[in-house]
């Protein structure tokens, strides 16, 4: 018996413009009338979770952040941050290199220092995750805040990520979260961790779980499901971990596994 299904979105659900499959509304149906909570998982803050969804959103859950925040039916379920002062060490060495952009995910808005350097491509690639970004000089935000996230174009996890290993100790977490973003945010924090606090919460088992994921910050999801699926476009390591390969996000097969397990 499934009775929650989580799907990461970029890479994952998504297709190649960012866009849902065209049977989702099938498969959402079905989920419906069968009573299963449908949840989209991701490293965006919430308001770039939700967007794609539309009116769907009223009946789903939600994790954002990579886990350091979950909402049910519009209230958070828990939410998880820190004081910038506990990332000022990573963000000296972040500022040393000038390509790359680093977004502050405050509690209520996403900040950015040197938005001097945004280009059309960075823009574009931001909306995705954020409706609106702040200038603001780090020491300065007003609030707490969910995680840094790191944007650079060419191969983030070769080329920026063995420079950053240093910083991943008992209170921060390093990870790779796409080809082109990299995440800092509280140790513990993850979407697996996020779907064993929701079933705690809903009193859903993990073998009623199923979940979906693309990339490295997935993998923690498969702990607390029953059976795990990775598109065949995912990253090496989580087909590897995952049970079950299923077709691409453009081949939109996370939507085909879903009718498929449900009629």
């Amino acid at each position: 018996m499934i009775r929650l299904i989580v799907t990461d979105m970029d890479g994952c659900l998504l297709d190649e413009k960012g866009a849902l499959p065209p049977d989702f509304n099938a498969a959402f149906d079905l989920m419906q009338k069968n009573n299963v909570l449908f949840t989209a998982a991701s490293g965006r803050a919430i308001s770039g979770v939700k967007r794609p969804f539309g009116d769907y959103a009223e009946n789903m859950a939600f994790i954002s952040d990579n886990g350091a925040r979950a909402y049910y039916h519009g209230d958070f379920l828990f939410s998880r941050t820190l004081g910038i002062s506990e990332y000022m060490p990573v963000i000296t060495e972040l500022r040393k290199n000038k390509a790359l952009l680093t977004v502050a995910c405050g509690e209520t808005r996403a900040w950015i220092e040197n938005t001097e350097i945004i280009t059309p491509e960075m823009e574009e690639e931001l909306s995705k995750y954020y409706s609106e970004w702040y200038k603001c000089e780090f020491e300065n935000i007003p609030e707490r805040i969910v995680k840094l996230a790191v944007l650079y174009f060419d191969d983030i996890e070769k080329n920026i990520y063995p420079d950053f290993i240093k910083f991943d100790n008992e209170k921060i977490c390093v990870q790779v979260t796409a080809f082109v973003w990299m995440d800092i945010y509280e140790k513990g924090i993850s979407k697996g961790g996020a779907i064993k606090a929701m079933q705690d919460k809903l009193g859903i088992a993990k073998d009623e779980t199923i979940v979906f994921g693309d990339y490295l910050n997935d993998i923690s999801m498969a702990e607390y499901a029953a059976v795990s699926y990775a598109p065949a476009n995912a990253h090496p390591d989580v087909r590897n971990a995952f049970t079950e390969t299923i077709k691409s996000n453009s081949e939109y097969g996370v939507t085909e596994k879903i009718i498929n397990l449900l009629r």
